[in-house]
């Protein structure tokens, strides 16, 4: 189980295990009644199917079966927890993670011709929270084309969940509840949507995660651990990142509110950036921050007309002031050498002359962290900006 600050999760059990044959028998032997493909009341034959793929890890009795998404033709992205028993056990050798084409029906067609030739997880908590459960499986070969076009960064992710906007999930998960003996699952890939959960976005956004919120009719379940949450947007179809676990019904026998957990793959350029360079494409870089100014601070009855500043850090602002035409004022621009600011480097210093009504606009190039300031010719600090990420 994961527990957080604020849902209880449970992550080994969406790994469906096909040791306990007829439980949870993999797709291709499920036994008990026939039940409509379904990832529980989800649908079957979404244009981006192709991004999902089956996958099984272990050995002997020792076997489970997830989903990953396919990111590049020969990385899958997934959830750690697939590949590895505990954060303390080792990860699963290579030599026995057998992955089928992404998208493909496992009643029908057999595992792709390729072997797995490295995994890179990051399976991580802090003070007993989880932040992170994601590996890269990289292959000797690419297995087919993916309709990922890129991953989301985690500026997008932020957008998405502070809006609540919808994501699409994929995966070959059970397609009855937990608990029901027939253990049916889908050899197809299955599709929910589900929105953003913004309840606890700032822990979510600071660690690399998200939460998403589903109905309590249609759910993911075990073997749907690692499938891919996607979006689009203008014509691309962005990966966020690979599903950890969820909870609440109808997977599970329970009255919680039903959500999900994913990792943020943005997060992990880094590894992200190791699987690339393993199968010999160029690494990810991470976008310029997004800038936003801090409330003003003005003294002397100076106000405000608008203030604003670009991602590229260009700011601009008309003021007023209770100085007259002609006078002079200094725009300032500054970062602070300490702590409290008792030094400070000067980037941009700059005269203006007030207009009639006390009016100034100006310009100025600030980056994240540096203050924006405007002074008269006494010294008196008329108004300051902080400049911040976003």
């Amino acid at each position: 189980m994961i527990t957080s600050m604020h849902l209880r999760i449970s992550t080994i059990g969406c790994v469906m295990s096909l040791a306990a044959v007829p439980l949870l028998a993999p797709p291709s032997a499920a036994t008990g009644p026939v039940v409509t493909p379904k990832v529980i009341n989800g649908q079957s034959g979404h244009p981006w199917s192709g991004a999902s793929v089956y996958f099984e890890a272990g050995e002997g009795d020792e076997v489970s079966a997830c989903t990953g998404g396919l990111w590049k033709p020969q990385i899958i992205v997934t959830a750690a927890h697939c590949v590895m028993d505990t954060r303390e056990s080792p990860v699963t050798d290579q030599a026995f993670v057998t992955v089928w084409p992404p998208g493909a029906n496992t009643d029908s067609v057999g595992p792709a011709d390729v072997q797995v030739t490295s995994i890179l997880v990051d399976w991580s908590e802090d003070d007993g929270l989880e932040t992170s459960d994601i590996a890269f499986l990289t292959l000797s070969a690419p297995i087919g084309s993916t309709p990922i076009s890129r991953l989301a960064s985690e500026q997008e992710v932020a957008d998405v969940i502070r809006s609540e906007g919808m994501l699409t999930y994929i995966g070959y998960g059970l397609t009855v509840p937990r608990n029901d003996p027939s253990g049916a699952s889908s050899s197809i890939p299955l599709w929910l949507t589900e929105p953003m959960d913004d309840e606890f976005d700032d822990v979510d956004i600071e660690v690399g995660q998200f939460t998403t919120l589903g109905d309590g009719i249609s759910s993911t379940c075990a073997g749907d651990s690692g499938g891919p949450y996607l979006y689009e947007v203008s014509g691309e179809i962005l990966l966020v990142g690979p599903l950890s676990g969820g909870s609440g019904r109808p997977c599970e026998d329970e009255d919680d509110i039903q959500q999900n957990r994913g990792t943020t793959t943005a997060a992990h350029l880094s590894l992200a950036n190791q699987a690339l360079a393993t199968v010999g494409l160029p690494p990810e870089t991470s976008p310029a921050p997004r800038l936003e100014l801090s409330r003003a601070e003005r003294y002397f009855g100076t106000k405000v007309s608008k203030a604003t500043i670009t991602d590229q850090g260009l700011f601009s602002a008309t003021i007023r002031t209770p100085l007259k035409k002609g006078s002079p004022i200094w725009v300032d621009v500054y970062s602070c050498d300490t702590s409290d600011c008792d030094d400070w480097t000067s980037t941009f210093e700059k005269k203006y002359r007030v207009k009639k009504g006390g009016r100034v606009t100006f310009t100025a190039p600030a980056t994240a962290g540096q203050f924006v300031s405007v002074w008269d010719k006494e010294d008196d600090l008329l108004v300051e900006w902080q400049v911040l990420e976003q």
